[in-house]
């Protein structure tokens, strides 16, 4: 149940204080516009013959009469009032939330996989336990594993899912996660190979509110592609996710030859894109309520539902970092810094790879002087050019090396 907010207006001597402001103070060029406005508008009037003077004792309409500064103010009061009548009070969208059952989402912790690397004797199996800890360097980040996983002898890594065991989003660079907090018998390292963008703070009562605006324009039915959209981000992956629908297209046959961006255009048809917020495929509990969702898709509708497709690239550039300043913390900034301007979760679909916006991420990071030439004719070492995707090709970037000189 969402709490009522206490909506009392009881700024009424910040709203008579913008009132005073209004008529009063220097003079501008925006207020004589809005007096040539105001003159112009009388004029009409006067032209018109409907204004008969109800004190025409008062000759004098200037700007700086009396009558004519209480007027405009009194005007201006009652424009703010007819403003605020129009609304829809915040009580009655969360009488709507209540009766919808829509609810704040909770926060959720983030989740990684993490890469563990056996060294047992031969014919020795390992178990790596549940709840097993891991942590980065600092201790900030502490993540333990699901479940408990068995490693036959012989096999020299194992990948193992895990959470953080606070709520909230984290942003994370690849290995970053390399200390054990519960040693495991044989397991000589850890680390989480891919970047960690996951996990949601508690929503906000404006982002819930926006919700029940959406599902009482649309209801439960789905009819244009962004009903679509909201429908299976909103109700299916609860608002985590990232999803984008491409009209006319079949069961993700985006390409036909070298010229073409699409294959066949089809009406009926609709490919949806849909994936987490980290750029992966999104599990079967998912899924499953995509499939429920489509069932109120309006009219001769074939929708399919696929995985998002990437341009994957590597960035290796060499640095010059100002004087004094810490080069472990500057470099992991910088491969922060990139990852997020190229995180999956910013739904940059069709967003060609420049170089210059890399360039431009690099050198506003805090305590890098500046970017040195990798050649005569080359800024970064890689990428050495710049490349358009098409309209439903995501970039993303997986390997990054800063060489410091």
């Amino acid at each position: 149940m969402i709490e009522y907010p206490n909506l009392t207006i009881d700024d009424e001597a910040k709203l008579a204080a913008q009132a005073i402001a209004l008529v009063s103070g220097e003079l501008t060029q925006e207020i004589v516009r809005k007096q040539i406005r105001e003159r112009e508008e009388m004029l009409e009037l006067l032209a018109s013959g409907l204004i008969v003077p109800i004190c025409p004792e008062l000759t004098n309409a200037n700007p700086s009469a009396p009558h004519t500064v209480l007027l405009e103010a009194f005007a201006w009061l009652l424009a703010q009032m007819a403003y605020r009548m129009n609304q829809v009070p915040q009580q009655n969208l969360i009488a709507f939330a209540n009766l919808f059952g829509i609810e704040p989402r909770p926060a959720t912790a983030a989740e990684t996989i993490l890469r563990f690397t056996i060294d047992a004797p031969n014919g020795t199996d390992v178990t790596i336990p549940a709840e097993t800890q891991i942590s980065d360097a600092d201790g900030v980040y502490i993540f333990e594993t699901v479940e408990a996983v068995f490693v036959p002898s012989g096999t020299l890594t194992k990948t193992v899912t895990a959470r953080r065991l606070v709520a909230g989003h984290t942003l994370l660079s690849p290995n970053v996660l390399t200390v054990m907090i519960d040693a495991v018998a044989f397991v000589e390292a850890v680390t989480n190979p891919a970047a960690i963008d996951s996990g949601t703070e508690v929503e906000s009562l404006e982002s819930v509110l926006r919700r029940v605006k959406l599902y009482q324009k649309r209801g439960e039915r789905i009819v244009s592609t962004k009903d679509l959209e909201e429908a299976i981000l909103n109700d299916a992956l609860d608002g985590n996710g990232v999803v984008r629908a491409f009209p006319f297209v079949v069961n993700g046959q985006f390409i036909d030859g070298e010229d073409s961006m699409f294959g066949e255009l089809k009406p009926g048809h609709t490919t949806v894109i849909v994936m987490t917020k980290t750029g992966d495929s999104i599990d079967s509990l998912a899924m499953a309520k995509i499939g429920a969702l489509l069932d109120q898709a309006v009219g001769n509708q074939f929708i399919y539902v696929v995985n998002p497709r990437f341009f994957t690239f590597n960035i290796e550039v060499n640095v010059r970092l100002k004087t004094g300043s810490p080069s472990g913390i500057i470099l992991a900034d910088i491969e922060r810094n990139l990852r997020l301007f190229y995180s999956p979760s910013r739904e940059q679909f069709g967003r060609a790879v420049y170089r210059s916006e890399i360039i431009a991420v690099v050198e506003g990071t805090t305590g890098v002087d500046r970017i040195e030439a990798a050649s005569a004719t080359q800024i970064l070492a890689s990428p050495i050019n710049d490349t358009r995707l098409r309209e439903y090709e995501l970039p993303k970037l997986v390997g990054v090396i800063i060489n410091v000189v």
